[in-house]
């Protein structure tokens, strides 16, 4: 194999990569990236056995064919190299030679045999979605999934495909988000499936603002087609809990706020806070929202939320980041909290198909 290629277009696709691939004390081979070059194009694959990534780059194609190299000091030679014409050979031994400019390298590769094949899903139907949409669907929900190991089903994002919607959503048990979005697909092609937090991460990182993303799904393996770069992964194997038993059928309080102003309440609030104890006391009243909070021995800190709600007065204890999180992955004006009491989980609402669902921590 023999190509000449761009410094910032081989940076474009490894960066693209590099995240993907198997840690220290795993084999070798899936310590590397694979290297394909044809038809004016290098395509570069790393793996890690569960997730799978392919980016697809321009270059000069003197002499096709394909290796493998150690993907971080295959990035780390490349991030070294002048901007301009990159020159790499590989010769039978699969060793292979990189110049740019007046700097030359060696590295060590093994044979393209031996890494794992991509998994195929060419063969089931594609579900079609503008890449800025999926990539705010992930925002909003993303955050909810649980840290928790022992916890596998809540361990990532569930994409419900039903009724011409997909619904996504996230929860850990102690709060719950969900975002929906109409979409176009057969009867026969409604399901659900859970991406592995792992994967939602590296979209997050891949999605752009422009083009859609084809969703292929074949058994345990899903594939995110985003044109010059591919996703594969495998699915959570479990049964996704009965999340709509969880929101609440009716609140008796509503209550209108600004979302900047009830998220800066909040940050100013956290100042006083000690992690192994951080909680928000909001005080909802005629048309003022107090947000608190004390530590002991060190301080508290108190402002007030202009609202518009006219009920009763109640007070609401809630982890910061669980109220924040939200605030900070919607872009809306203003938000709807609905509640019942002091002690019932709270609903936050925007003029999106978004909710999100938390539950207080105590009440005094």
């Amino acid at each position: 194999m023999k190509i000449k290629i761009i410094r910032s277009k081989f940076m474009e696709g490894l960066k693209k990569v590099q995240n993907i691939v198997a840690g220290k004390g795993s084999l070798q081979i899936i310590q590397n990236a694979m290297l394909e070059a044809s038809d004016g194009k290098l395509s570069l694959i790393t793996t890690d056995i569960d997730i799978s990534i392919k980016s697809t780059v321009e270059c000069e194609v003197v002499e096709a064919g394909a290796t493998t190299l150690p993907v971080k000091l295959l990035f780390s030679t490349i991030s070294s190299c002048a901007e301009g014409v990159v020159e790499l050979e590989t010769d039978f031994q699969e060793r292979a030679r990189i110049s740019a400019g007046s700097a030359a390298f060696k590295l060590s590769g093994m044979n393209v045999a031996d890494f794992p094949a991509l998994p195929s899903t060419e063969d089931a139907f594609a579900y079609e979605i503008p890449q800025a949409t999926l990539r705010e669907m992930l925002r909003k929900t993303s955050y909810a999934v649980s840290q928790d190991e022992t916890r596998k089903t809540l361990k990532g994002v569930l994409m419900s495909f039903k009724e011409g919607k997909l619904t996504m959503v996230a929860t850990d048990g102690r709060r719950l988000a969900l975002v929906e979005h109409e979409i176009e697909f057969p009867a026969a092609a409604e399901r659900d499936i859970i991406l592995p937090s792992k994967v939602v991460s590296e979209l997050q990182r891949s999605l752009s603002g422009d083009g859609k993303v084809k969703i292929t799904i074949e058994k345990t393996q899903v594939a995110f087609n985003l044109g010059e770069t591919q996703i594969y992964s495998k699915l959570l194997d479990e049964i996704y809990p009965n999340y709509r038993q969880v929101i609440p059928q009716s609140c008796s309080q509503k209550i209108e706020v600004d979302r900047k102003l009830l998220l800066d309440a909040i940050d100013r609030a956290s100042v006083m806070m000690m992690e192994e104890s951080s909680s928000t006391r909001l005080t909802f009243d005629s048309n003022q929202l107090l947000v608190s909070s004390v530590a002991a021995d060190i301080g508290e800190a108190k402002d007030v939320v202009p609202i518009k709600y006219s009920g009763e007065r109640i007070e609401i204890v809630f982890n910061p980041s669980y109220v924040k999180d939200p605030l900070k992955a919607i872009d809306e004006d203003e938000i709807t909290i609905e509640l019942n009491n002091g002690s019932s989980p709270a609903v936050i609402r925007c003029s999106v198909p978004f909710l999100y669902v938390m539950m207080p921590l105590r009440i005094n």
